[in-house]
């Protein structure tokens, strides 16, 4: 029997371990990452405010580099070139143009309206070309050279140190050097004096600027920043791969659950333990350890369809719920879910502890009531935080009840009370969402299964905390 019992310890050990190489292995794909930036330049009248966003002008250029583009030209920018002087006559007075080289010494003469390029790691460099000049209709005497960042680029998170610099000023213009932290000013413009291009030959020869994108750290530690962050989205051009948010959505459903099943379960396994009668407590028992089989499916579709109606009902206004499916649903299904473990091994704990302490207690003229919360609950606190600490792991891991009711968005808590009536999203929810939607050992294949790996320990980590709990004996002590 000991070399059974020992032989299944070690196959659990080994189980265990194996299951931890498995996903830290597949993580290793997260580090493959690519990172990219994007930026909006365009030349616009300088003597007054421009009437639109970069973004909004026609004629402004995308230097990009993201999952869409390309090295070069390729389908999506194959034919847009830069507008012709006559293209332009009539329109605007200003526009830009790309080069699509990293040396002006390679320019081939053609302009593109465009720079599209794919995404680099963080220790690769990328250094784009771009000028700006002006039509021979243009009467102002200065040019306005505007940037903004891409859609759903955050200058910020890059790992990369931005710079627009001013490379070359045409013939006949003098001008201060001219070097803009993109990260620190993601938006902004700068004057300078009208160049006019007399045809579509001479427009490189205008203002010669260049993005920069300079390394700062390697792809390890860029990666690794990139996930403590606080924003979920892969599916961006520029992807978000943050995991607060998921973790304390993960962590406030649990905790909802736990505020709501640690008092009904503690209250329920004191009556059960010391209270009740046998009978009652024969039949009681087996039927609250049933309950713990019962399949989450069936009870996030219960919330779904009776207790998510009720919250917008009692909850709607006052927490500005817009759906059923929130943070508070789904912690109250968790605690519904968690409810019997709590149960059964709190009373358990109770149960176990010897029947002199009830005796002493009784002696020294102790109600009932005394007994139970001098005695027997200090005696028992350790097991009672095993509960705690099983129902916690059994919790955190859930994935069906949050994915039904979380709501599914993967927002980051603002610290308000209305939080509690948002939709949110989980780490284990998102993974099931996630994983059969992804490309094969790609960075978003890697990042789920870096969050599978960290619910993985942390699990572990807390069911071994409860067990360790649950087997000493604190009236011992």
């Amino acid at each position: 029997m000991e070399r059974a019992v020992a032989a299944a310890a070690v196959l659990v050990a080994v189980s265990i371990l194996g299951l931890g190489f498995y996903l830290a292995m597949e993580s290793r794909f997260a580090f493959d990452r690519k990172f990219g930036f994007g930026f909006r330049v365009a030349a616009q009248t300088g003597d007054t405010a421009p009437l639109d966003p970069v973004g909004m002008d026609p004629n402004a250029s995308l230097l990009a580099s993201n999952l869409e583009g390309a090295e070069g030209v390729d389908e999506k920018e194959d034919g847009i070139f830069a507008p012709t002087l006559e293209e332009l006559s009539g329109v605007s007075g200003t526009a830009t143009g790309t080069l699509l080289v990293d040396d002006p010494k390679n320019f081939k003469g053609t302009l593109f309206r465009d720079d599209w390029r794919l995404n680099k790691s963080a220790g690769e460099g990328t250094t784009m070309l771009f000028c700006a000049y002006a039509t021979p209709e243009y009467k102002e005497r200065a040019i306005r050279i505007a940037w903004e960042p891409d859609a759903s680029f955050d200058p910020k998170l890059s790992p990369h140190k931005l710079t627009l610099r001013l490379v070359r000023a045409p013939d006949g213009v003098t001008l201060d050097p001219i070097s803009v932290d993109l990260s620190t000013n993601p938006k902004g413009e700068i004057k300078v004096p009208t160049w006019i291009a007399k045809s579509d030959d001479q427009r490189a020869n205008g203002y010669l600027f260049a993005l920069e994108a300079e390394p700062q750290t390697n792809n390890f530690f860029a990666t690794l920043g990139a996930f403590f962050r606080t924003s979920w989205d892969p599916t961006l051009p520029y992807p978000r791969f943050g995991l607060l948010p998921l973790l304390l959505g993960t962590l406030l459903i649990t905790l909802i659950g736990l505020a709501i099943a640690v008092p009904l379960g503690a209250g329920t396994s004191v009556w059960l333990s010391e209270v009740a009668s046998p009978k009652v407590r024969e039949i009681l028992k087996p039927v609250i350890e049933l309950l713990a089989s019962v399949p989450t499916v069936v009870l996030g579709y219960f919330g779904l369809m009776l207790v998510a109606p009720a919250m917008v009902g009692v909850f709607g206004s006052a927490l500005r719920m817009e759906s059923g499916r929130n943070l508070l649903t789904a912690g109250i299904m968790m605690g519904v879910l968690i409810l019997p473990t709590i149960i059964s091994v709190a009373e358990d704990a109770l149960r176990s502890m010897p029947n002199p302490l009830r005796d002493g207690a009784a002696a020294l003229g102790m109600t009932k009531s005394e007994e139970i919360s001098k005695v027997l609950l200090p005696a028992a606190r350790t097991g009672l935080v095993a509960a705690i600490m099983l129902g916690f792991a059994r919790a955190i891991g859930e994935t069906m009840i949050v994915w039904i009711l979380s709501g599914g968005t993967a927002t980051m808590p603002q610290g308000r009370l209305s939080d509690i009536g948002q939709p949110t999203r989980g780490i284990p929810d998102t993974i099931g969402i996630e994983m059969g939607n992804v490309e094969f050992e790609m960075p978003h294949y890697g990042h789920l299964f870096l969050l599978g790996l960290i619910l993985f320990l942390f699990t572990i980590a807390i069911n071994m905390l409860g067990h360790y709990y649950g087997r000493r004996r604190q009236w011992q002590h």
